[in-house]
């Protein structure tokens, strides 16, 4: 690409440019420019902006709107789309570690921050969505029958429910990660994937998708192709679910089963296999000296009524809540 070489400039510079640009949503000056990267950790003083905005001329990425400052190209808006999905590369497994960090919960008090999912329904098919989201817990593909429901026009951290809609708060199962690593257990969120469950047991992977290559968040790839059968796996017993894994250290394997005991008993559940050292589990690798672990995601139940052509727009792993606010579905 020209940006690798052009003037010995950096990409990265070029690439913060045009991302004000496109930000600003209107023709923008190098001023302008300057102070906005500046509070990006940018210092590039409007002389150097200018210099490097004459190169993205030259480039064709951007081009001048009058006196007003400069925009975008078409041009330069694929040469931007292109840059942020390396930029994203990665950024999952970050969102993720992050969240991990933040998680409080505490299965012996039942208090503390755990992760949810968050899903926005219509107010008429919420009977309908609770039965699924009860069904599938019961069936053994979702971690817990505790939601946090926000009616009409309510708002919760950053999601705020349209009128006539309900929001629904699922715990996610990357919670299980955060306490494995307040534990001082050392966690990687290696794949999500399609579980097979036949007559009612799980029993192999048949697709996977890594988080450390992913720009988009696995689960909700998987969702996006509509490739699960949920509500078939919850009524007959055979189907298709989702499931994720993650990696522990082998000698970690006993307090695993400790805190996987304590989850238990504040009524998180979910898990579906424990593997042996350095062995895959069920058909995922799993790296050398470690054990995986493949837990049932938290969406399922979700993903169910989906299924059963409910509309229903879903983001997991989207805000933290305090689960004392939760309540059982019953």
């Amino acid at each position: 690409m020209k940006l690798l070489t052009r003037e010995r400039v950096s990409q990265r510079r070029l690439i913060e440019i045009l991302r004000v640009i496109e930000n600003a949503g209107n023709p923008v000056g190098a001023r302008a420019i300057s102070d906005s990267l500046g509070n990006r950790g940018y210092d590039l003083g409007e002389r150097a902006v200018r210099y490097n905005l004459r190169i993205l001329d030259e480039l064709g990425f951007t081009k001048k709107k009058g006196y007003s400052g400069r925009i975008l190209t078409p041009l330069g808006s694929r040469e931007l789309g292109c840059a942020l999905v390396d930029d994203r590369i990665g950024f999952v497994n970050t969102r993720i570690e992050e969240y991990m960090f933040r998680t409080t919960f505490d299965p012996k008090t039942g208090r503390g921050d755990v992760i949810a999912n968050t899903s926005i329904i219509d107010k008429a098919d919420s009977e309908e969505v609770f039965d699924l989201l009860e069904r599938a817990y019961d069936a053994g593909y979702a971690i817990s029958r505790r939601v946090l429901i926000l009616d009409e026009e309510e708002s919760f951290s950053t999601l705020e429910i349209p009128k006539g809609s309900l929001g629904i708060a699922t715990i996610c199962s990357i919670t299980l990660d955060g306490m494995l690593m307040k534990r001082g257990i050392p966690v990687l969120t290696s794949f999500a994937g399609l579980a097979e469950v036949r007559e009612m047991q799980t029993v192999d992977f048949t697709d996977l998708i890594a988080y450390a290559g992913s720009s988009l968040d696995p689960i909700k790839i998987f969702m996006g192709r509509r490739a699960t059968r949920v509500a078939d796996a919850i009524f007959t017993g055979s189907g298709t679910v989702l499931s994720n894994v993650r990696e522990v250290p082998a000698a970690a394997k006993s307090l695993v089963r400790e805190l996987l005991d304590e989850f238990s008993g504040a009524g998180i559940g979910g898990l579906i296999k424990i593997g042996e050292e350095s062995e895959p589990l069920l058909g995922c690798p799993v790296g050398s000296g470690k054990i995986g672990i493949a837990i049932y995601a938290g969406v399922n139940g979700m993903v169910a009524a989906e299924e059963m052509g409910i509309k229903i727009k879903t983001a997991p792993i989207s805000i933290l809540m305090d689960y004392s606010l939760i309540r059982d579905l019953k």
